[in-house]
């Protein structure tokens, strides 16, 4: 049991999402959801390394999580038409600045991957708390806020990329190459 405990919570966020997929909106229900699949998130990967074992399988199965997760989040936030063109535009031009970053990598270390970052980490979180902040606040300018994180984090990816010699999973910021 131990040794698949932080799979389980995998899965368990892997069911969460699904389950988000069937809400109408951004209901009580998706929010309670929702919330569960951020807690399980956080605690996979602690709960992974606390037990020594932490495994391909398990960090492909928080990817899985994550994109399901948010995949479900634009789902309700395209449907309800609560994300403006120009925010849309945003994040098609972020999620392309994305890829580029995964191409240079591919291209200089023949593996295409996304360094984690102290920035990417506050991306993620700003990310996650938007369904609760448009609960009590205007959306457009938590989403303004989220797209100028990921605009300024696709950067520092991209120069993180250019600059580094060999490649990481994890470089705290521009300031740590």
């Amino acid at each position: 049991m131990k040794k698949n405990l932080a799979n389980i919570v995998s899965l368990s966020r892997v069911a969460g999402a699904v389950v988000l997929f069937f809400c109408r909106d951004i209901s009580s229900l998706f929010l309670w959801v929702y919330v569960f699949c951020g807690f399980t998130d956080l605690i996979d990967g602690p709960i992974a390394r606390k037990t020594g074992y932490a495994s391909t399988l398990g960090a492909s199965l928080d990817t899985v999580g994550d994109v399901l997760t948010y995949l479900a989040l634009a789902k309700a936030l395209f449907i309800k038409k609560l994300v403006p063109w120009w925010i849309f535009v945003w994040i098609l031009s972020a999620g392309a600045l994305f890829g580029i970053c995964a191409c240079v990598t591919k291209s200089r270390f023949h593996k295409a991957f996304l360094p984690h970052t102290y920035l990417g980490k506050i991306f993620g979180g700003t990310v996650f708390v938007l369904p609760l902040a448009m609960q009590i606040m205007d959306g457009k300018i938590w989403m303004s806020v989220i797209c100028s994180i990921a605009t300024v984090h696709a950067a520092e990816l991209f120069y993180i990329q250019l600059k580094t010699k060999t490649p990481r999973d994890f470089v705290p910021s521009v300031f740590h190459i």
